[in-house]
């Protein structure tokens, strides 16, 4: 065992041809450190992480997810990637990287390439056991923790079998924007809401409304805009203020792009009838 920092490292004997089969780089635990940061451009290694406690960011190819309690990643060979803690609640997680050919085998066999995030997998059971193994320091625990490997990517592979419809989670995202109307807009809570990146967010939704989630979003927000100048006697800055504009010359502008009147005037024209 060797303590590096804010994370307790193990390595297993091997020898023999196995390791040509699967090499196991290291496994461990990673402890609370609001300064945990890793980044890795065109990974030879795959890692394997589930968090125990805490949150943090996983940046992965391209898109971005929000790693916390109960969840599990799989960064793979070949990926650029960056991973940190969040800084008030750093991430306690466990963990084990490894490279040759089973570990490319396991993810094309069971459908996971470019999937990297499972939302509540709990994988703590296989990843202690091969804790215990290095623990073990034996002469060579490497059939066993293939076997605990193949049966932690079989759960990954039902975990995405068991997942949401699309439509489902564009139906999610709806209801989530249109009860969060009058608040700012942050695409981050709505990833992290379903647990998807950014991009896939975007891609879900659009696919299922025709329209991004922002511009979705803006069009609920613009329908209380005019419920409150119809039905309340706020003023344009008030309004402005409630549904959470910047200002209210911001807010008369937007308006007037979307209605093609501004505030004052969608108030007074409605008074003439």
């Amino acid at each position: 065992m060797k303590r590096a920092g804010n994370e307790e490292i193990y390595y297993v004997n091997q020898t023999g041809g196995i390791r040509d089969l699967l090499r196991i780089q290291m496994c461990g635990i990673t402890y609370p450190d609001k300064n945990y940061e890793i980044s890795r451009k065109n990974s030879d290694v795959a890692c394997l992480e589930y968090i125990e406690k805490g949150m943090g960011v996983l940046r992965i190819d391209g898109q971005t997810f929000y790693p916390e309690e109960g969840d599990t990643y799989l960064l793979q060979v070949g990926t650029t990637h960056h991973y940190f803690s969040d800084k008030e609640t750093p991430w306690k997680k466990i963990f084990i990287n490894v490279s040759g050919s089973l570990p490319d085998s396991l993810i094309e066999g069971y459908g996971l390439k470019n999937i990297y995030y499972f939302k509540g997998l709990d994988l703590s059971n296989e990843l202690q056991m091969i804790l215990a193994l290095a623990k073990e320091n034996k002469e060579d625990s490497t059939e066993e923790i293939i076997c605990i490997l193949n049966r932690a990517f079989l759960k990954m592979r039902e975990h995405i079998k068991s997942i949401d419809h699309p439509f489902d989670i564009a139906e999610k995202m709806r209801e989530y924007l249109r009860n969060h109307a009058a608040s700012k807009f942050k695409m981050e809570e709505l990833c992290r809401y379903i647990s998807r990146s950014e991009s896939q967010s975007i891609k879900i939704f659009k696919k299922a409304y025709g329209i991004t989630p922002y511009a979705y979003f803006l069009e609920k927000k613009i329908k209380l805009a005019k419920d409150m100048l119809i039905n309340t006697n706020l003023s344009v800055k008030q309004i402005a203020d409630h549904l959470n504009f910047a200002d209210e010359y911001y807010f008369s502008n937007i308006f007037k792009q979307k209605t093609g009147l501004s505030p004052a005037k969608y108030r007074k024209g409605l008074s003439d009838f």
